[in-house]
């Protein structure tokens, strides 16, 4: 991951490290395991103070999202899988499958009879075992967006709920239900965090996340002299949101930039841009909004690769332990949205000169 420090921005040097390892974290650019600098040598890189990464190092480590070992240096904390380990099951899986091929050949069984009676039996598996999972985000109407996206990749039988982290914390009935899912579903850098709210008792699985096609290609197909505004909700996830949107806006200029918090840089930023675009959780920014003004929500989504990578064999692997029923006993979250069959998808916003991504 390449880390850079924008003096220019209004975030504080500490603040952009700490968003962009976050960051790297939710979106898999830095995987668990993954070795980060030693301090002196991210400091030299950078050009800031040592104590600063020693101190974002540290107050990262305190959120259970880096660990230090001795002697060997900093690392992402592992999720508690090991990669090697799980190849091999994979492997041998694949060893599997091809020994019932050879059965079938030696039998007479054509390929489509032996992809017929799998397809059964997978089907007959997956209705006797139906799960209850939750997701858990930060902000919940966009929680229940990647409740959307993340449904079809499940089984048809399977419950999905939404809940908010603000809810485990501040809602006891809430935090009972969500403690007796199958499995929870978290954004990689709040795994931690979540897991100190649900204790140890609980399955657990991080997804990373990257920004949807829709805000990519809209971005793109922004005229060359739209003057652009990027408005961040966290000022230490500016930088990364920045870059991202320089990324997939490059034949513009640089943009403007604010944060929530800022009123006096919200406002400047509706005056002197065409195009604002703004993080998740900002919403609160389209009040107002001149209508020559047009707004883009800087949206993420599951990553499908992380999904099928890192959350799908988790969910087969409970499957299978759990015993055969009819179907889910559901004891839903208060107020959590329950996802049980493919979602339509969402009609985009009719407001005039207003859209999402």
């Amino acid at each position: 991951m390449n880390i850079r420090i924008d003096r220019d921005l209004p975030v504080s040097l500490s603040q952009q490290l700490r968003g962009q390892i976050e960051y790297g974290i939710a979106c898999g650019e830095l995987p668990a395991s993954h070795q980060l600098p030693s301090v002196r040598d991210l400091a030299d890189d950078l050009g800031i103070a040592a104590v600063t990464v020693s101190q974002v190092y540290k107050e990262l480590q305190q959120s259970g999202l880096l660990e230090t070992f001795h002697g060997r240096g900093t690392f992402v904390t592992s999720s508690g899988v090991q990669a090697g380990a799980g190849q091999e099951r994979v492997l041998e899986l694949q060893r599997q499958i091809d020994r019932l091929i050879g059965i079938a050949e030696v039998n007479g069984v054509s390929k489509a009879e032996l992809s017929n009676m799998v397809n059964a039996r997978l089907g007959q598996r997956i209705l006797s075992r139906p799960l209850r999972l939750v997701f858990v985000g930060v902000f919940l109407e966009a929680t229940r967006s990647y409740v959307t996206d993340l449904r079809p990749m499940l089984a048809p039988t399977d419950a999905l709920e939404a809940v908010t982290l603000a809810q485990l914390e501040n809602d006891a009935k809430v935090l009972k239900a969500v403690r007796r899912a199958d499995l929870v579903v978290v954004i990689a850098n709040r795994r931690a965090q979540v897991q100190a709210v649900l204790g140890g008792k609980v399955a657990l699985v991080a997804v990373n996340f990257i920004p949807s096609e829709r805000t990519r290609t809209a971005l793109a197909e922004l005229g060359p002299r739209t003057r652009l505004g990027v408005l961040s909700t966290f000022p230490e996830f500016l930088p990364t949101m920045k870059s991202g949107v320089e990324r997939f806006a490059s034949h513009l200029d640089a943009p403007a930039v604010a944060v929530l918090s800022d009123r006096a840089a919200v406002e400047r930023l509706t005056r002197v841009c065409d195009v604002i675009v703004f993080a998740t959780g900002s919403e609160r920014v389209l009040e107002g909004l001149p209508e020559h003004v047009r707004a883009l929500e800087y949206r993420h989504v599951p990553d499908p690769r992380s999904t099928e990578r890192d959350v799908l064999p988790v969910v087969e692997r409970i499957r299978a332990q759990k015993p055969a029923q009819k179907s889910v006993q559901l004891e839903p979250v208060p107020n959590a949205r329950v996802a049980k069959s493919p979602a339509r998808s969402r009609p985009h916003n009719s407001r005039p000169h207003k859209e999402t991504a």
